[in-house]
């Protein structure tokens, strides 16, 4: 089988036809892949995601997999520039919403003596994300909001018996490692390479109408 193939290639390569042909086959599919692509943005979205649950899967962590993909899906933007900046921010806000949760954790509900699966846990829960909403805005960093409540939605709304620090340090060290992924997929030179391209795609024009043309 594979000699009956490599005497077709050789039989392309002779024959010169034959030859531009295959070459405008995959110069056109290549174009043609590149004008439908959903964008760079996406696809590096998608192997940030494929790389944080891999991580997650060589930790064997079970039931909290997907806390690093989300961070990475909220980290990720257009460009290097723009996800350093993103990072930084979301590391600023993941870092106040853990200590933040754990304290909430530690102090207010024990005080309170509520049980988690009460009406009222929820309802403390809710009204405790503005006060920290509020804190990011007030320190000028209204960004990373979204990853802030999320992190700490995540921590207070825990459903395991850990500890406190335990569960905060684990939660933050999975928004961590996405934001980390993020930045790593942003930078890889190969995939701006490729954006690069997708980007530099040339379109032809509808070629105008006789109306237009007098116009």
């Amino acid at each position: 089988m594979d000699n009956e193939i490599k005497q077709e290639f050789e039989e392309i390569e002779k024959s010169p036809e034959k030859s531009k042909k295959v070459k405008d086959f995959f110069h056109h599919l290549n174009i043609f892949l590149i004008k439908n692509t959903p964008g760079m943005r996406v696809i590096k979205t998608m192997i940030a995601i494929f790389i944080c649950l891999l991580i997650e899967a060589i930790r064997q962590k079970t039931g909290t997999q997907y806390h690093s993909s989300i961070a990475a899906v909220v980290c990720m933007q257009p460009t290097m520039k723009s996800t350093t900046k993103t990072a930084r921010e979301r590391v600023i806000g993941t870092l106040i919403a853990g200590l933040y949760a754990f304290l909430v954790l530690t102090f207010v509900f024990p005080a309170l003596n509520i049980d988690r699966m009460d009406w009222a846990y929820f309802l403390v829960t809710a009204v405790l994300s503005l006060p920290l909403m509020t804190l990011m805005i007030w320190i000028r960093t209204p960004g990373p909001i979204a990853i802030t409540v999320i992190v700490f939605l995540i921590i207070t709304l825990k459903t395991t018996d850990t500890t406190p620090i335990a569960y905060t340090l684990e939660r933050v060290g999975d928004t961590l490692i996405g934001i980390s992924v993020a930045m790593l997929v942003n930078w890889f030179p190969p995939l701006n390479k490729l954006g690069k391209k997708m980007g530099q795609v040339e379109i032809t024009a509808v070629p105008a109408t006789d109306s237009q043309a007098k116009s």
